[in-house]
């Protein structure tokens, strides 16, 4: 019986000593981060290891950590290609580690850098040639190391120095950054803006397009900041939720004007018959009122004023005095800068809608005043921020014929395009080619097409000969080249530029709003709107229904989906001291000459 137990005895400890021998194997085969206890996800039947990226670290680093090849991670990560971000989840394939790697996979530090433990027979010229790097790399970050190399010693592979971050997938991952636009006021400097937020001023030259002419005041322009974009903060109701808000509606009726623009054309067959703003303030209001439909339907609880702030000084003054402004939780309207200003100057708590196109300057010493429909600079700089990120990997042209009063144009184009190529990780060249052409000829275009590329030739103009000789040349190069012109929305309108050429094309440009005639929810709203007010909804009338829906589904407080008819509206404020702007653009296309979406 003795013997028996003895026996039992040592055949249990060879097990267990198995288990060990078996269990070690297994560890050996794991990549040394299997120590942080990362999370394990299977996806159509395939483990990866879910990997958090943290600043500084590289996409070869984190190949040679887990011992899967960078081809590997790129198919499991896609978008991986553009580069890394801190906090960005990379799949790691479970099946692609390549096990003899494994057993000596260095340790991937949280700064980027990699912790090789030096091996039998090792030299340090090997060690450089492994990881791509120079010997003086290495001997500057491993001083030690001119003493000679021992077996288990750690030497720091420095990536931020490996050749292979030069290649764009294995950018380095570096904290997110979002741009800031400040209207510069009289007085203001580089190094004041740069002490005010944060910035070196050399990074917001930078950020700005070089500004060749320097500070202005009163030119927009834009600040790097580190970190997401902060949300947009919604209108502060004054009202409890659940009482009842007070909305005023203060539009351009112009009542007594459109009364005698009636009377002269009485007798008229052709031509306007309401007066201007009086027509667009009614089909405004008309659009608003089926959003307040919609509003009251989703809980709503509201009181409208209805005010007629007409079109001149001396009716909006007699407006803005009176006492029921100052008992409104919000005003849409008025129309009119000068009416906006002088509304926020008596109601500095009020929140001031201007829903109708304005310069940024509106919003500048009011930060209870919001700007709607978004300008010029920031269609263009939505327009850069595509090109840069969608067509990267493309030929990207710049435009730049000498047209004095476009040079601050081409200047916030180009600088917008070129920071936002800094930060795409897979980019044909590190900023824009530009390419100076005459205002009746290409200049040397042609030469800097690109035949095995998509030419994506940029072109910040409104200047009508220019336009239309260069959409004329380029039509005749598109036969041997693939040719995208970007420019801006205005092409549309000038006469002498056929749509079929831009078709040809495939012009792009940023717009501030789209209407699309195929949504459903176009169709239900045209149809409504002609049934109950016996017209045809234009523009006015969808900007006045988004408006409405948009702030009071602020007010109401509730998170419902915004499905806007045919403007997005993404609000941001352009300083502390002044209000917000909409940034919210939509990029669109010429396509069998037909306007649609481009993205």
């Amino acid at each position: 019986m003795i013997a028996d137990v003895e026996r039992l005895r040592v055949v249990r400890a060879r097990m267990a000593n198995a288990r060990c021998r078996l269990l070690l194997a297994s560890c050996l085969l794991l990549p040394p981060f299997a120590s942080w206890s990362q999370e394990t996800r299977t996806i159509d039947g395939k483990k990866f290891t879910v990997h958090a990226v943290q600043q500084g670290q590289t996409l070869f680093a984190i190949s040679r950590a887990f011992a899967v090849p960078v081809d590997e991670l790129l198919k499991a990560n896609p978008d991986a290609k553009d580069g890394l971000r801190i906090g960005q989840e990379l799949l790691i394939p479970q099946a692609a580690v390549v096990k003899k790697e494994a057993r000596n996979a260095p340790d991937l530090l949280k700064d980027g850098e990699l912790k090789h433990i030096v091996a039998k027979k090792e030299t340090l010229f090997g060690i450089a040639k492994k990881y791509g790097l120079d010997i003086n790399d290495l001997l500057e970050r491993n001083p030690e190391l001119t003493s000679g190399l021992r077996d288990g010693m750690d030497v720091i592979i420095p990536v931020k120095k490996n050749a292979a971050d030069s290649v764009d997938p294995v950018m380095r991952a570096a904290e997110p950054t979002h741009l800031i636009e400040h209207v510069v006021l009289p007085g203001e400097t580089l190094f004041s803006l740069g002490q005010r937020y944060g910035v070196k001023p050399e990074e917001i030259v930078k950020a700005s397009g070089g500004l060749p002419e320097g500070l202005k005041a009163g030119t927009a322009i834009s600040i790097p900041q580190r970190g997401a974009p902060p949300e947009p903060k919604p209108v502060e109701a004054t009202r409890a939720p659940g009482a009842k808000h007070r909305i005023g509606f203060l539009l351009p009726f112009s009542t007594a004007r459109n009364d005698s623009v009636l009377e002269a054309t009485a007798n008229a067959t052709n031509g306007q018959r309401f007066y201007e703003a009086s027509r667009i303030a009614a089909q405004f209001w008309s659009g608003a009122r089926m959003a307040l439909d919609s509003l009251a339907a989703l809980g709503l609880n509201a009181d409208v004023e209805l005010i007629d702030a007409g079109d001149d000084s001396r009716q909006w003054s007699k407006v803005m005095k009176e006492p029921r402004l100052q008992e409104l939780d919000l005003a849409i309207g008025p129309f009119h800068r000068s009416a906006i200003e002088q509304i926020a100057r008596v109601n500095p708590k009020l929140p001031i809608i201007c829903p109708v196109p304005q310069s940024n300057k509106v919003v500048l010493g009011f930060p209870n005043v919001s700007k709607v429909v978004p300008s010029r600079s920031d269609m263009v700089r939505h327009a850069a921020r595509y090109v840069a990120v969608k067509h990267a990997r493309e030929n990207i042209i710049a435009l730049r014929p000498d047209i004095a009063a476009e040079k601050e144009l081409q200047d916030q184009f180009i600088g917008a395009i070129n920071a936002a190529l800094a930060a795409q990780g897979a980019r044909y060249r590190d900023s824009v080619l530009v390419v100076k052409p005459g205002r009746r000829d290409i200049g040397d275009l042609a030469s800097k097409l690109d035949a095995a590329r998509l030419n994506v030739v940029v072109a910040p103009s409104e200047d009508v000969e220019f336009v239309t000789a260069i959409v004329g040349k380029l039509k005749g190069l598109a036969a041997k080249h693939r040719i995208m012109v970007v420019g801006l929305e205005s092409w549309l309108q000038l006469d002498p530029v056929a749509a079929a050429d831009l078709d040809a094309l495939g012009f792009t440009f940023a717009a501030g709003a789209f209407t699309d005639p195929s949504d459903p929810q176009v169709q239900h709203f045209i149809r409504t709107y002609r049934t109950r007010f016996s017209t045809d909804a234009d523009e006015y009338a969808m900007l006045g229904f988004d408006v409405t829906m948009h702030y009071g589904l602020e007010l109401l407080g509730e998170r419902i989906e915004e499905r806007p008819l045919h403007m997005g509206i993404r609000m941001s404020r352009t300083g502390p001291e002044n209000g917000q702007r909409n940034e919210h653009s939509v990029m669109l296309r010429v396509k069998d000459l037909r306007l649609e979406r481009a993205q």
